[in-house]
């Protein structure tokens, strides 16, 4: 509580919060009160001893050697310590009233400094590791006043306190221990051990504190080398390393190293956990190189470096030759493979698709060869020569393989020339070829050959209105009469010539439309006919020999009689 009051010897007004504690006795109280229940080492503080006896004698007791200025008035005294030196400030007041008296009226005010400590930690913490974070409070007494509470950011996660007071002149300090397993989400976290004293009535004063903030990785794999296969001498290639699970990415450094010289390289991360570098490399000798990977933290020198390293085979090996000579049908052709300058076992292959027609074998080089009859039907084929070099270590690494493939070129006379037709757009077949007047018709002429032939079109009628293209073409839009005939495509290189031809016939369309009339006619005629007979046979005829005279003159005849008996039909 606040209160104010003007001492009788200074005559000065001042408002202090006041702790206190009061005693009842028969007829009147004391009471001690201070203006804070605890104090800093080398602090000030004040107290004040009252009672409500009208005429006390009040008697204020400190230890020896405690330096303060009091003020006091007929039933309160005022003691203010400029400089607390000692760890047990009890401060006792009797007060004696009358008859009556109480003596030893104590109150214990909680001594204090600001010295609070947390064990170094590495620099670093790797993740899923176990730390123990450790804070040693400051000097208090009595101790139990003391509350050491760690804080991750603003969350309470672990406090402490004693409940034994200790001794005054005993240095004792509170350790609070808090066990931290790191994890990614520490990584820049703060963590605070906070020093309090307990003042009572649930309240606390916050004294010191000291934070800490913590820096994690992982680092958990080794380097792994993505490709060890064997290289060839001389030729560039690309090195790939990688390290997984690994944080912070952004921080982790990795290099390549050969022959103890770092190799110029990028690096780039596929995913947040991984570091992937690529170097580029030409190995200068054959045999065994050794290159190595090695990953670090730059700039957390005391996570220690790891690396990887790889005996890589280098070979010399060279791709193989091929010679396929140009040659005439019927010519024998020698076709030649060649293997040089390699290292190591070497097998050669000549083959012809998938069927080996020569094999050999050797430590450096080797030749082989095939003779064949040169035909036509060769003409483009493919021959390969194959060169296999098994390597050292056989059981890690399959042999290398080059192929050079030759074509075998035939040089022969044209053959197989086919040809298509095609009448108002529709493909015919079947010779000879029957076209109406005013047709349109296209032939087109292909031929087989080396060197490829050139190709031409005998017209037998040299008709107008004839299209004809160098590549093997003839269209004729409308198609006449004198368009008919035999048309031959001729196909001819420098070794022959080959024929094709087509007869080609021409339906007039003049002749057409007469025979059409006439046809008409014909069939007039016919239907007139078949009518008379018709009608013949209804009318019939009858025998007029046997007839009798006809007495009816209203019934004519031919002959003026007719008999009794009906007259007989006759057949026409």
């Amino acid at each position: 509580m606040n209160f104010r009051r003007k001492s009788s010897v200074e005559g000065i007004s001042f408002s202090v919060l006041i702790f206190g504690i009061t005693a009842t006795v028969t007829g009147f109280e004391v009471s001690i009160d201070v203006n804070s229940t605890a104090v800093e080492f080398g602090g000030s503080i004040e107290t004040n001893c009252s009672t409500t006896c009208p005429k006390p004698t009040i008697n204020m007791e400190h230890k020896p050697g405690v330096n303060f200025m009091r003020t006091n008035g007929s039933t309160w005294y005022h003691d203010y310590f400029p400089s607390v030196q000692e760890w047990d400030l009890t401060l006792a007041c009797s007060v004696k009233c009358l008859d009556h008296q109480l003596e030893n009226v104590k109150k214990h005010v909680t001594v204090y400094n600001r010295e609070v400590n947390i064990t170094v930690l590495p620099e670093v913490l790797e993740i899923n590791r176990t730390y123990c974070l450790e804070c040693i409070g400051p000097r208090v007494f009595p101790n139990n006043k003391l509350i050491l509470t760690w804080l991750r950011g603003s969350e309470i996660v672990q406090g402490d306190s004693t409940g034994e007071p200790g001794l005054p002149d005993e240095d004792k300090r509170l350790r609070n221990v808090f066990n931290l397993i790191a994890s990614q989400s520490d990584d820049g976290q703060e963590y605070t051990c906070l020093a309090e004293v307990d003042l009572g009535s649930n309240t606390t004063k916050s004294i010191t504190n000291s934070s800490v903030t913590l820096q994690t990785y992982a680092f958990m794999d080794q380097p792994r080398i993505l490709d060890k296969r064997p290289k060839e001498v001389k030729r560039e290639v690309t090195l790939t390393c990688e390290v997984s699970n690994v944080y912070p990415a952004e921080k982790m450094r990795v290099r390549w190293f050969q022959d103890g010289v770092e190799l110029n390289s990028d690096t780039t991360r596929p995913n947040s956990n991984t570091v992937r570098i690529t170097a580029a490399w030409t190995p200068q000798e054959s045999g065994l190189m050794e290159v190595v990977c090695m990953a670090d933290f730059e700039k957390y020198p005391s996570i220690p470096r790891k690396n990887n390293s790889a005996f890589i085979e280098v070979y010399a090996f060279s791709s193989p030759e091929i010679q396929v000579p140009t040659t005439q049908e019927g010519n024998l052709v020698n076709i030649t493979c060649r293997a040089l300058n390699a290292s190591g076992d070497l097998e050669l292959r000549l083959k012809k698709g998938n069927d080996t027609l020569v094999t050999g074998s050797s430590s450096t080089g080797l030749t082989i060869s095939h003779t064949v009859e040169a035909e036509a039907k060769l003409d483009g084929q493919q021959y390969i020569c194959e060169a296999e070099l098994k390597l050292q270590d056989h059981s890690m690494t399959s042999p290398v393989i080059k192929q050079h493939i030759g074509t075998l070129h035939v040089l022969y006379k044209p053959q197989d020339t086919i040809m298509t037709i095609s009448v108002n757009s529709k493909t015919m077949s079947g010779v000879p070829v029957e076209v109406t007047e005013g047709d349109e018709i296209t032939l087109n002429c292909k031929s087989n050959g080396r060197p490829s032939p050139t190709l031409e079109w005998v017209n037998p009628s040299n008709g107008s209105n004839i299209e004809i293209d160098p590549s093997g073409f003839l269209h004729i839009p409308y198609i006449t009469s004198e368009h008919q005939g035999i048309y031959k495509c001729r196909a001819t290189n420098q070794y022959g010539i080959d024929e094709k031809e087509v007869d080609i016939r021409v339906k007039d369309l003049r002749w057409i439309i007469l025979v059409t009339a006439g046809i008409a006619v014909l069939m007039v005629i016919a239907v007139m006919a078949l009518y008379w007979k018709c009608s013949a046979h209804k009318r019939g005829q009858y025998k007029l020999d046997k007839a009798k005279p006809n007495n009816n003159a209203q019934v004519p005849n031919g002959k003026d009689h007719q008999e009794d008996v009906p007259l007989e039909k006759l057949h026409p």
